[in-house]
């Protein structure tokens, strides 16, 4: 898939998963909030009749006896809380969690909080008395529990409902780069066996040579040029053998390498000697500076470590100008760890694909399946319990990667 098609393909899915999520949260919200309200406007009705039930009591003259028998028999058993005020306030009869006998000043103080809760809510009933409609009571009811546990429900649903999306999406994510990783493997472990017998065979047939011809030099054919012929020889050997470090390194992708103590700036020079020989311009332009500090030997795969060195040496000339390019190279140790430090001042990466560039199947080059980096990352994080991190990129500048290795 091209970047373009990545990025669509991720916009979709991303606005898709959004408006599903708004669509889902609306749904319990309003189903919520409808429920809510019916609710409430039950407690409205149930009041007011509790207020016309007490007016036509105290209407009807009636002892204190059935005044006590309403509020005790029938209100307190209303389902949500209710205090009863005379004309000036002062609450007389109530549900909530404090004693009807309970006269002290703390008692006062929570039963003023209740009912300055209902009166913010809810507008008080008043209960009259008389042909002169005489007020005599007011009425004052708030939430029931059920209500305030309700309120509580989409912000839960909500979040259960984040949870499972984030989970199926994560899951779906590495479900995904499993299935690349198997794939990856395979054609890694078969890109080796395929190249394991013709180098192998190369090999034989160059030490064939060397046995064969004993000659310092001879001079090609039609062109009267002398060639150290012992000089070819050992550049063909140096390819060879590197083509099967390469064979083997790919044999090596998905199973467990061998770790032995090894040397880092040893390796690094190793990888740069080979490279400087094959510089543009015959190393006249391109220059690879090197600054290496006192490190401990440390446990590694060198093939699998040298791959990775070899790997962001090779971006780094891809990205350099052939005639102004410089590679810096510079090791350390600080903290029980080996740091290593890769910079160039080339083109750069663009800031909307630095968080991507160790994606798997990444590249902004139009040749390359977009595994160099995903490789090398999981080289040093997985098999070597490191980490590997693009520190900055400025074009023209300065684009570093950090490399840290546990000593």
């Amino acid at each position: 898939m091209s970047i373009k098609g990545y990025l669509s393909y991720s916009k979709i899915l991303s606005v898709g998963l959004g408006i599903s999520m708004a669509a889902i949260i609306y749904i319990f919200f309003y189903y919520n909030q409808t429920i809510i309200t019916g609710l409430k406007k039950d407690a409205a009705r149930v009041s007011r009749a509790y207020a016309r039930l007490w007016q036509y009591a105290a209407t009807e003259a009636t002892s204190g006896s059935e005044i006590n028998y309403i509020f005790e028999e029938i209100i307190k058993k209303a389902n949500f809380p209710i205090i009863v005020t005379s004309a000036n306030g002062t609450p007389m009869y109530w549900t909530v969690d404090i004693p009807q006998d309970d006269t002290t000043s703390a008692a006062k103080v929570k039963l003023e909080k209740y009912l300055q809760v209902m009166r913010e809510k809810h507008e008080a009933i008043p209960i009259y008395y008389g042909p002169e409609k005489l007020i005599i009571h007011y009425l004052y009811y708030g939430d029931s529990r059920l209500i305030k546990q309700l309120q509580y429900v989409p912000i839960i649903e909500v979040l259960v409902i984040s949870i499972f999306i984030l989970v199926g999406y994560f899951g779906f994510q590495n479900l995904r780069r499993s299935e690349q990783r198997s794939i990856w493997v395979g054609m890694a472990k078969e890109t080796a066996h395929q190249l394991g017998t013709p180098l192998t065979s190369l090999l034989g047939w160059v030490e064939l040579l060397k046995l064969k011809y004993k000659k310092s030099d001879f001079i090609l054919p039609d062109q009267n040029v002398k060639v150290n012929f012992d000089e070819i020889v050992s550049r063909m050997q140096s390819d060879l053998q590197r083509l099967d470090r390469v064979a083997t390194r790919f044999g090596q992708i998905g199973s467990i390498p061998d770790f032995k103590t090894s040397n880092i700036n040893k390796l690094i020079k190793e990888v740069v000697s080979y490279y400087r020989l094959r510089l543009p311009g015959g190393g006249n332009g391109v220059k690879i500076i090197e600054h290496y500090g006192d490190l401990p030997d440390i446990k590694i795969n060198q093939e699998l470590i040298g791959w990775v060195f070899e790997n962001l040496i090779k971006n780094s000339l891809e990205a350099v100008d052939p005639k102004t390019g410089k590679i810096y190279i510079e090791t350390s140790c600080k903290e029980k760890k080996v740091i290593i430090n890769f910079a160039d001042n080339g083109r750069g990466i663009e800031p909307s694909y630095q968080k991507r560039i160790f994606a798997p199947g990444f590249s902004t080059r139009l040749r390359g399946w977009g595994l160099g980096l995903t490789l090398a990352k999981r080289i040093v994080v997985e098999y070597h319990k490191g980490k590997i991190c693009l520190a900055k990129s400025e074009p023209e500048v300065k684009t570093e990667f950090i490399i840290e290795l546990p000593v």
